[in-house]
């Protein structure tokens, strides 16, 4: 069970999680040892699953982004977890979530040009049977990234 001290300390290591455990200590109003234990069991508990460093795609030479949305001939077990698995190989695919709707998949994709997202797309979505359809939305601009959750 989480508490007010947990989700500051969580809405803080969401904005910066290479905090020292002084300075975190200091921000939610706990001692260092006590601060240090609370994270420790955040990662523990899965409440944090991970602490990663966010680059941006333009910096390393994938300065275009598309959402892809893909409609599958059949949403049948077998076939979306084979979906899956395929889809999180693909180099390119920077997030994927299966979703309700229209809809089966949304993928976040990232391409040097739209040359090589057009190979993407015929290697990785034409190629495939399963694959009813797809719709590609160029991504012009992002205000916001990894919005953190916040105490609320």
């Amino acid at each position: 069970m989480t508490d007010k001290f947990d989700l500051l300390i969580l809405a803080e290591l969401q904005q910066d999680a290479r905090l020292p455990t002084p300075e975190l200590a200091h921000r939610v109003g706990l001692s260092a040892p006590s601060c240090y234990r609370r994270v420790r069991a955040l990662r523990e508990s899965g409440l944090i699953e991970r602490e990663v460093a966010l680059v941006a795609p333009s910096t390393m030479g994938w300065p275009i982004t598309m959402l892809v949305l893909v409609t599958l001939e059949r949403d049948h077990g077998r076939i979306v977890d084979e979906m899956i698995a395929s889809l999180q190989r693909e180099p390119e695919v920077m997030d994927l979530w299966y979703v309700t709707g229209e809809q089966d998949f949304v993928l976040q994709v990232a391409a040097r040009d739209m040359q090589s997202y057009e190979q993407f797309t015929r290697r990785v979505l034409h190629a495939r049977d399963q694959v009813r359809s797809f719709k590609t939305l160029v991504v012009m601009g992002q205000h916001k990234r990894c919005g953190a959750l916040l105490p609320g």
